[in-house]
Parts: structure tokens; C-alpha cells; sequence
């Protein structure tokens, strides 16, 4: 009987707890109960039932009261929806983490490539500094080229000059022989022979003066005109040998009309006879028309000058 009241008393407790929510005092029993008071505990348990009984159907009538606004089909397309979506963002889950491989792969990439393009950039740089030792040293290469080159255009020249005087030489040497040979004696021309007794030189057919004072160029000319000459006129590499031992820095016959250089006796200066020293003519200060022997020891004597300047002069009279 005690067992019995138990199990009525705790489902009562169960009901009451999880389907109202309400708390009901359960009854406890004494320890011993004997048989004659059955129908007192009976009695006794009328309440609780009616309470149980009320409790139960409140649960009913809350339970009726609740209702779905979702019918079965909505749900399942919800569910299916869900499940589509799961599938998706499981998909998406496995792109990105293969697109996060990939990343970390490319950026690896990237730091070798810009590892890479760090030692290109210092060899290009080392390459640039080779690249620009060398073209100094090409520059200078073709500066020496160059010089050279003037020289051995000044050789040339020179060279040219020594063989035509040396043809000249060898034509008098020949003129001579031939006529010492025949045992003729050299023609003497009384003009020769007075400006000869004046200290005039001979050769080639013309008499030569070298002046002793100095004076500019028109002063030097006249001075030669007063005399029955004029300046001298250079005709080749042998004359111009021959007047460069005077030894004197001396006005010649040659001036510059516009651009163009000109004689004395009116010819225009060719350029296979012409003896400028080195980077002359120059005009310097745009005044230079004259020209003086200025580098006497020199085979390419010839330099530019105002004609104001002072120098000694050499004058020129043909006889031949």
C-alpha cells in the first residue's frame, strides 16, 4: 500500500513540474501505515487526483491552443532549401580553402620573383657601371684616335712638302750639272747683281729682303713697293722653306678679302699650298686678316694676325 502512494505521489509531482510549470507539495508518508487506514489515505488522496486531473487538462487545452502557420510542404522546401544551402556553402568552404592554397602558392612565387628581380637590379647596375667605365675609356680611345689621326695628317702634309721640295732640289741639282757639264757659265743679270750688292738673296728667280725694323702689315707692303718688290708670295713647299730661314716672325703677301684668302699679286691662296700652323687660321676676336711666319722652325709656320701688329716683313722682287 506504501508503494502504491508513492508512485501516484511522484507522478503527480512530474505532472504538475513539467506540464504547469506549478510547484505541488507532495505528501509525505509516515513511515508505517497500517492496513485499516487505507481507505483514510484514500480519501486523502482525492484533492491531488482532482489536481492532477485539473493540470492534465490545461495541458490539453494548451496544447490544442497551439497551432503551426507553416503546412508541410513549405517546410520541406524549407528543409530542402537549408540542405541546398549546407551544400553550397560546404562547396564554397572547399573553394576558398583551395583558393587559399593557391594564394599562399602565388605569394610564394612572388618572393622569389622579387628576390629574383633584387639580384637583376644589382646586375644591371654593375652591368650600367661597366657599361659606362667602358665608354669612357672608348671616348678616350677616340679622342687619342683623334689626335693621332692630326698627327698623321700633319705628317703627311709635312711629308708631302719635304718630297716636293726634294723634286724641286733634285730639278735644279739636274739644271746645274747639266750646265756645269757643258762648261757654260751662268748668265749674270745686272739687276741681280745690284740687289745682290744690297744684301738681297737669290733664288729661283726672284730676290728677297728681310727688313730690320718692324711695322704693320700696309706700312710693311709699302715699304716693299717703295723698294721695286712687294710682299712676299709664296709658291710652294721649297719657297716656303727658303723664307722660313730668315729666322725672322714676318709679315707675308697674303690677306683675307671677305672669306676668301688672296695674294698680293692677286691670286687666290690654293689649298695644296698653304702651310697654317696648327688650328690656324683661327680669327681670333674676328679681326685676324693677315698672315705672318710666326712658327719659323716649324714646316707649318702660317698664322693669322691683325694687321696693326708689329712684325718684321720679307719683301719679294722677280727678275726671271
Amino acid at each position: 500500500m506504501t508503494s502504491l502512494r508513492w508512485m501516484i505521489l511522484v507522478c503527480f509531482s512530474l505532472i504538475s513540474v513539467i506540464g504547469t510549470g506549478e510547484s505541488l507539495t507532495p505528501i509525505e508518508p509516515s513511515k508505517t501505515v497500517a492496513p485499516s487506514s487505507l481507505a483514510a489515505i484514500i480519501a486523502g488522496m482525492s484533492k491531488p487526483i482532482a489536481d492532477l486531473n485539473a493540470s492534465y487538462n490545461k495541458l490539453l487545452a494548451q496544447k490544442k491552443g497551439i497551432s503551426c502557420p507553416c503546412s508541410a510542404s513549405v517546410i520541406q522546401a524549407c528543409n530542402n532549401q537549408r540542405n541546398l544551402l549546407n551544400r553550397g556553402l560546404i562547396s564554397c568552404g572547399s573553394q576558398l580553402s583551395s583558393a587559399n592554397a593557391q594564394r599562399s602558392s602565388l605569394q610564394q612565387q612572388v618572393n622569389v620573383l622579387n628576390s629574383q628581380l633584387i639580384s637583376a637590379n644589382v646586375q644591371r647596375s654593375s652591368l650600367q657601371q661597366q657599361v659606362n667605365v667602358l665608354n669612357s675609356q672608348l671616348r678616350s680611345e677616340i679622342a687619342q684616335k683623334t689626335s693621332l689621326q692630326q698627327q698623321v695628317n700633319v705628317l703627311n702634309s709635312q711629308l708631302s712638302s719635304a718630297n716636293a721640295q726634294i723634286k724641286s732640289l733634285q730639278q735644279e741639282v739636274t739644271v746645274l750639272r747639266s750646265q756645269l757639264s757643258s762648261g757654260r757659265k751662268l748668265p749674270q743679270n745686272p739687276i741681280i747683281a745690284k740687289y745682290q750688292n744690297l744684301g738681297w738673296p737669290y733664288f729661283r728667280g726672284s730676290l728677297y729682303y728681310v727688313s730690320t725694323t718692324t711695322a704693320n702689315w700696309q706700312n710693311s707692303r709699302d715699304d716693299c713697293l717703295s723698294k721695286g718688290a712687294d710682299l712676299v708670295v709664296i709658291n710652294d713647299a721649297a719657297e716656303n722653306n727658303f723664307v722660313r730661314g730668315f729666322q725672322r716672325k714676318a709679315w707675308v703677301g697674303l690677306y683675307k678679302s671677305g672669306s676668301t684668302w688672296i695674294w698680293v699679286d692677286g691670286r687666290i691662296l690654293s689649298p695644296s699650298v698653304s702651310y697654317w700652323a696648327p688650328r690656324e687660321p683661327n680669327n681670333v676676336g674676328n679681326r685676324e686678316d693677315r698672315v705672318e711666319l710666326q712658327r719659323y722652325n716649324e714646316f707649318n709656320s702660317w698664322n693669322d694676325e691683325p694687321w696693326t701688329t708689329n712684325n718684321y716683313w720679307i719683301c719679294e722682287k722677280k727678275v726671271v
